[in-house]
């Protein structure tokens, strides 16, 4: 990048010419506005190049990745097709052959390789004018620092350099081991044949081009001593790891780590179909004695299981007597001395008490609980203590988990109480004052940051000793189904963490008290935890694991390799370079596109009253505003009277048809989670955007335009390929297709018609009539998975013009319902629930494997070419495409987990949630949901737990269930 754009012998694109000169306003602002202003111009043009890149890039960056959207722009406006594309084709295309060299052809490659490459001279043209902004912002405050000794700025100047020296070195590694394809972030336009890799730097930090890739911002502080240039560097950073926390990460996770549900579902179910067509049918007769005994062979499930214990503060229950002990215990020896101390003024009787107490709570943290370890791993102590006196090994690991969490709250609390009996800072500067609260603050951020993720590398077994208590998964049930050691999550760089950076937030309380006690006793809490770990954890690992446990940790193998390599010797050598893996000499031509062939090849009530009557006015007035404008938008239409919907039946007419008489009303009812198919009208011509979407009977005010967001409650009635461009597999929204085309009279469709009926066209709307005959396409549109409401209640379908809000039509109002619970549960038999237990469990558990089929079931959308006339009964267009939609249900017994891959994320909870409540009578927590599916608590488990629940209510409720 750099050698093509400097190079003034290369020639230069347009892309090029384009950073150039951008890069060269920051040189004439630095080298002749006044400093005052060219500091102010400059910082803001460090705020918007990172802005840009951030949230620019960001932006586009999520865009494509959940919608395939840059690509499917360029699809859809032609731009890289040479017989759509016109003038912008041509020119993007000499562009990008002037730019990648003899060997790269344009024609050749997919267009999401040139989409890439597109994106890459954006990437190139915001990354080099945030860097030089940055660079020149800095030479604006050098020489700010007050030293007050010349060894403090040779020290300071010393740690700027190695900083940067540092950051460059890990820029080169990083870019070592992800070549061009992941710097640019590739795999968001298309994938080769790899896996992430972990190597040199990537062996060091977790992500080290957004982590320890920026030490450069502060050793550019350090440089200037200025806090403006230290606090501009961490704000920049924090937008980094924004970045990487709301882009990079979701992507990843998706990409190398967990698929999305829909992929995991749909795959799963064709695994299932070619299973079932290789198998052998006579084995049907042993699946289903299988499936007839799964209740006893089904392990018991303890309460742990259900009621997650309490790690730190998370799992807070206030009804559950360990939960509020713990508390009673915090206000009894934080909050009474905090109290005393405030009322009183005696801050030095205080700070004695304190310190005392934070040391009690260490030792016995570290020291006390350490032996007890000790000695349960040498010889069981504490689980033959429980068998000795009537218990066993999973109450033993229950009660050392409330022990253990009790004395990790009182360690922060303790710690707490120091800090704040000995915070003071007197005349400080404010300068001081400001940095090291920021550090502080940090410190104690990056604690939380490593203990989460120690937390969900380990689960709560690894969190608590289990491997103390148990060898294997048959001994606890929260034991993992092999007991093995990996290195994966902040183990990866560090083989202890809590040993090494366990600590970090105890640091920060002594910077933000800037009080020497409380950096003493986080120093001895260190000690203290080498010794735990020296003594106790890590001989019981070795004993345990054997050949598994890592000697030296990511870091170590890292730094080794780089002192060993030479570090920085590929770039400051500078008569050698490196290219995929071969030493050349930097004298050769090499062009910017060597490595393109290889790559292609692999707040109270009142004030939320008046909040939400001032949303309700804005929405009333904009409907208002936007219903005088309507008229004239949709006058545009022809045909606008043959626009349709029909409700199709579901499942509570066809069960009421067999009734007689049949109830009519039956027909707008649906049930929670039920597939809703609707049959629509459009003319030959409509727009291929028109779409569908359903919303609460009375949330838009006009029935002219809608006014609030279907929340992606809508699908397309008859896509193009444009708009399938930004299909993604379990797509929901692509779910309409066209079944053929019909004559009719305008005055027929509109009064006397079946779609007519259903819907007139809107008052005030101007019609376009015509003489005779009129063709029409319909077609039926499938709501199915999250294009459904889920919650009970009344709601209306609205078809809107265009990728507008403009209504064409409008269903009859229909509700979403829950069956009847004689239909569900009439396994329960008496109504004291005295019925057969075992036939009531099995009963239940098939019906609540129905209902989260329905709610986790997947579209699987395919697009089909359409090349003749006859597949849309004479109607059709040439080269037009169809969609075909499956619903992929993920489970097939109830010995399945009820969740997939057991993993259950929040949204998915609190839909299981409330179909449970809404179709059993039982209200779950999503946390209590997520932690059972965490331990792979099957559909069984969770109708055993309902049955379990509704007996210990059944007695007190006034409907006897």
């Amino acid at each position: 990048m750099l050698q093509s754009l400097f190079n003034p012998m290369t020639p230069k694109t347009t892309f090029d010419i384009v950073t150039l000169l951008t890069l060269s306003t920051h040189l004439l602002v630095a080298l002749f506005f006044p400093l005052a202003a060219k500091r102010i111009i400059l910082m803001s043009s460090f705020a918007f190049w990172r802005l840009c890149y951030n949230g620019g890039l960001g932006w586009v960056l999520n865009w494509q990745s959940s919608r395939h959207g840059l690509v499917a722009m360029f699809k859809r406006n032609g731009w890289l097709d040479s017989s759509r594309g016109g003038k912008i084709h041509l020119w993007l295309k000499s562009e990008l052959e002037a730019k990648m060299g003899p060997d790269y052809s344009f024609e050749a490659v997919p267009i999401e390789f040139n989409a890439w490459l597109l994106y890459r001279q954006l990437v190139d043209l915001i990354l080099l004018n945030d860097f030089t902004a940055y660079f020149f912002l800095c030479s604006c405050y050098m020489g700010s620092a007050n030293d007050s000794e010349p060894w403090h700025a040779f020290l300071r100047i010393a740690g700027g350099l190695i900083l940067l020296a540092f950051n460059l070195w890990v820029k080169i590694d990083a870019h070592r081991v992800v070549k061009d394809y992941a710097w640019y972030w590739g795999d968001f336009f298309f994938l080769v044949e790899q896996s992430l890799t972990f190597d040199g730097v990537f062996e060091m930090a977790p992500h080290p081009m957004y982590s320890i890739g920026y030490a450069g911002y502060y050793g550019g502080s350090l440089i200037t001593g200025s806090y403006t240039i230290f606090y501009a560097s961490l704000a920049a950073h924090m937008l980094q790891f924004l970045f990487l926390s709301f882009v990079e990460n979701p992507h990843i996770e998706k990409t190398y780590e967990r698929p999305p549900l829909a992929v995991q579902v749909i795959k799963r179910s064709r695994n299932r179909r070619l299973s079932s067509a290789l198998s052998d049918p006579s084995d049907a007769v042993a699946d289903e004695a299988v499936t007839s005994g799964i209740a006893s062979s089904i392990r018991e499930r303890p309460t742990s299981l259900w009621h997650p214990d309490l790690i730190i503060f998370k799992n807070f229950d206030l009804f559950r007597a360990s939960d509020i002990l713990i508390m009673l215990l915090l206000g009894y020896s934080v909050g009474i001395p905090l109290g005393f101390m405030w009322a009183t003024g005696h801050v030095r009787l205080v700070l004695v008490y304190s310190i005392c107490q934070c040391v009690g709570w260490i030792l016995f943290r570290t020291l006390a609980l350490g032996f007890l370890l000790k000695r349960q791993s040498t010889s069981q102590l504490i689980t033959r203590w429980y068998i000795k006196h009537g218990g066993n090994g999973e109450e033993a690991f229950s009660s050392w988990r409330a022990v253990c969490n009790t004395a990790t709250v009182m360690t922060y609390g303790s710690f707490g109480l120091v800090a704040l009996a000995a915070y003071h800072w007197g005349d400080a500067d404010f300068g001081n004052l400001i940095l090291f609260h920021t550090l502080g603050l940090l410190l104690i951020a990056f604690h939380v940051w490593s203990s989460r993720s120690v937390y969900e590398t380990l689960g709560d077994f690894g969190w608590f000793y289990g491997d103390f208590f148990a060898r294997d998964s048959s001994m606890l049930s929260l034991a993992p189904a092999d007991i093995k050691l990996y290195y994966t999550g902040i183990y990866r760089y560090l083989n202890n963490p809590e040993k090494v950076i366990g600590q970090a937030a105890f640091y920060g309380l002594a910077l933000i008290s800037r009080s020497w006690a409380v950096f003493a006793l986080a120093l001895l809490l260190q000690i203290c935890y080498f010794l735990f770990s020296a003594y106790v954890e890590t001989p019981h690992m070795e004993k345990i694991y054997g050949a598994q446990v890592r000697r030296e940790s990511g870091i170590v193998r890292t730094v080794k390799k780089a002192v060993s390599l030479g570090i920085g010797q590929p770039l400051f050598v500078g008569s050698e370079s490196y290219i995929n893996g071969e030493t050349r000499n930097a004298d050769e031509d090499v062009p910017e596109s060597s490595s393109m062939a290889n790559l292609l090849a692999s707040t109270t009530k009142p004030v939320k009253d008046i909040l939400l009557e001032t949303r309700g006015l804005l929405s009333t007035t904009t409907a208002r505003l936007a219903e005088r404008a309507l008229p004239s938008e949709l006058s545009k239409i022809d045909h606008l009277g043959f626009y349709g919907l029909k409700l199709l039946p579901g499942a509570a007419w066809k069960a009421s048809a067999t009734k007689s008489p049949a109830n009519k009303a039956a027909k707008s009812i649906y049930f929670l989670g039920e597939p809703i198919r609707v049959d629509w009208q459009a003319p030959l011509n409509h727009s291929r955007r028109d779409w569908i979407g359903i919303y609460p009977v009375t949330a838009n005010f006009s029935n002219q335009i809608t006014t609030v967001s279907s929340k992606g409650r809508y699908v397309y009635i008859h896509p193009d390929e444009n708009l399938l461009a930004e299909m993604v597999v379990g797509d929901s929204v692509f779910a309409g297709f066209v079944k053929g085309t019909a004559s009719v009279k305008e005055n027929v469709a509109i009064a006397n018609g079946e779609r007519g009926s259903e819907h007139q066209s809107q008052k005030g709307h101007p019609r376009k009539r015509s003489s005779g005959m009129v063709s029409v396409l319909h077609g039926e549109a499938l709501f199915s998975s999250s294009a459904l409401p889920f919650r009970v209640g009344t709601y209306e379908m609205r078809l809107h013009h265009g990728g507008t809000h403009a209504v064409l039509a409008q269903s009859k109002p229909f509700e979403i319902a829950v069956c009847d619970a004689k239909d569900i549960v009439d396994m329960l038999g008496d109504k004291d629930g005295a019925a057969n237990e075992s036939d009531g469990l099995d009963g239940l558990a098939l019906a609540l494997l129905t209902v989260v089929n329905k709610i986790f079931a997947v579209a699987d959308s395919r697009a089909i070419p359409m090349t003749n006339q006859g597949d849309l009964g004479g109607g059709g267009q040439l080269n037009d495409v169809c969609v075909e939609t499956d619903i992929v249900e993920p489970l097939e017994s109830v010995g399945d987990a009820f969740s997939v891959d057991e993993v259950l994320d929040e949204g998915q909870a609190r839909r299981l949630g409330y179909a449970i409540k809404e179709y059993f009578g039982v209200e779950f927590s999503s946390d209590v949901l997520i932690h059972a599916a965490k331990h792979g608590a099957t559909v069984h488990d969770v109708a055993k737990r309902i049955i379990e629940a509704r007996k210990a209510l059944s007695a007190y409720s006034s409907a006897n269930f």
